[in-house]
């Protein structure tokens, strides 16, 4: 084990480091930094297996301390800073977390092996600027086009995006924008659906996986600051600047596919309270009070009552399921209260808006400016009777391979009321995405036998993480009953 040592103090926590790391081969070495005004001047990176968590030292700067007091070395994994364990950790956190820690005078403990250069999930960084705090994301991330920095305060509903894990041509894998809410402070900061997130708050994404962006994009707080790049956007202006031919219609079309988005776009979305729209002429039974009847159309009215409906909902026609279905009521909004609705109900109508055949987005939007009552059209499957998941799911099993160092190209998240794993994002490229079968809403019932009808997410996602070679998903999809357009 190599070591750097100055003193018997040291060479006593050297031995306790070394019962501690033993297990992870000879190249534990501990070194002593003296923190500078402007930090340890070292840049971190991820592990290029996005599977696996660790925080790697993927630049130096010539002019910080880490780099005068020498011992450290770009390749090092970080495994331990001042005690603060970083062991096993996403990197994007421990940038925040060291800068954080109290005093000058900083320990850390290293894992240095021969590969530790080939595991970067970047390439080494050469390039510094004259101060530390005087780098630009134009520096950063000069590679990358259309390249912005957009500044977003964040509200209590947050910042407004939906992302995704995805891959695009000009700029390989990353995390993306898939949907902004309208009206969020994204939208009004000029974000759009097909850009790719660099850096949240001077934190980068490059190599990060969904879970880690979601997480990190969570816990920001404030104004944040975004760095943003859209190839397709700056390749657009690129033909304008170069004097494209206008006359050609071919320019306009791959406008659609150049976003890093799902193959159908069956998205699980809350719906949120609005304040626009108009109401529907009175059908003849009184719908405040009217029941839903199973196999036959039912009309009702909510009352909001300064509430959001609390619904979520999947499908529409540009997706597998070609409807509009509840997936979940939440029990904290006006449905629930109202205590009608159920999930699996499929929508019909909102407030005389004909959702047999509408897209998600445009449902979403009808949803979105509902007034303070809010009248539906819902169709209930006659074959339900006590409500069970059985009977209100079309049940499947599908087959994907999973290839060596990479995953299903899936995400999932849990049900808010209650039990239950759900997909929520399935990544174009991606090996469900190629497969094609599965879609946003599908609930993960078992992966390769195991059960994860009770599962939590955490447990939900070591399973499908560990999951090698072929894998085989029970699945369970809402049912859809086809009606006639009117």
């Amino acid at each position: 084990m190599e070591t750097i040592v100055e003193d018997a103090e040291t060479e006593y926590e050297l031995d306790k480091v070394k019962k501690k790391y033993g297990n992870l081969g000879p190249g534990v070495v501990m070194v002593q930094v003296e923190k500078g005004h402007q930090g340890l001047g070292i840049s971190l990176a991820g592990h290029k297996d996005r599977n696996r968590m660790a925080v790697f030292v993927c630049g130096i700067n010539p002019k910080g301390s880490a780099y005068k007091t020498g011992g450290i070395q770009v390749g090092d994994e970080i495994l331990e800073v001042n005690g603060l364990v970083l062991h096993g950790r996403c990197h994007l956190n421990a940038s925040a977390l060291i800068k954080g820690l109290p005093g000058s005078l900083f320990k850390v403990i290293v894992l240095r092996k021969t590969e530790g250069l080939e595991n970067l999930a970047v390439k080494p960084i050469t390039q510094f600027p004259v101060s530390l705090d005087d780098e630009t994301p134009e520096q950063r991330y000069a590679n990358f086009k259309g390249l912005r920095t957009v500044a977003i305060k964040k509200t209590g509903q947050g910042l407004g995006i939906m992302i995704i894990e995805g891959k695009h041509a000009e700029v390989g894998q990353g995390i993306f924008i898939s949907d902004i809410q309208e009206g969020s402070a994204a939208e009004q900061a000029g974000l759009i659906v097909g850009d790719m997130i660099l850096a949240v708050n001077k934190d980068t994404l490059l190599g990060s996986n969904y879970d880690a962006a979601a997480a990190l994009l969570k816990k920001t707080e404030g104004v944040v600051s975004l760095v943003v790049c859209n190839p397709n956007k700056a390749k657009t202006e690129e033909k304008t600047a170069d004097g494209a031919p206008a006359r050609t219609p071919t320019p306009q079309p791959p406008k659609e596919p150049e976003k890093p988005r799902l193959t159908g776009k069956p998205v699980v979305h809350a719906i949120s309270p609005s304040t626009s729209g108009k109401l529907a002429e009175e059908p003849p039974a009184d719908p405040a009070t009217a029941p839903v009847n199973p196999g036959r159309e039912s009309t009702i009215e909510i009352n909001k009552d300064k509430m959001g409906l609390g619904l979520s909902i999947v499908g529409g026609s540009d997706t597998l399921l070609g409807v509009i279905i509840i997936h979940e009521v939440y029990p904290d909004g006006a449905a629930a209260k109202d205590g009608r609705l159920k999930p699996g109900d499929q929508i019909l109508e909102v407030n005389s808006e004909d959702f047999r055949s509408i897209t998600h987005s445009k449902a979403l939007a009808a949803l979105r400016q509902t007034p303070a009552k809010v009248k539906m059209v819902v169709l209930r499957d006659e074959g339900v009777v006590s409500g069970k998941e059985e009977e209100l799911m079309d049940m499947m099993e599908v087959e994907l391979t999973k290839k060596p160092g990479k995953g299903l190209g899936l995400s999932i998240v849990g049900r808010k009321n209650g039990p239950g794993i759900f997909i929520s994002d399935v990544v174009q490229g991606g090996t469900a995405g190629t497969d094609g079968r599965l879609m946003k809403g599908d609930q993960i019932l078992a992966v390769n036998g195991q059960d994860l009808k009770n599962s939590t997410q955490e447990e939900a996602a070591a399973v499908l993480k560990t999951a090698a070679g072929k894998v085989t998903m029970k699945l369970g999809r809402l049912k859809a009953r086809k009606i006639p357009t009117k």
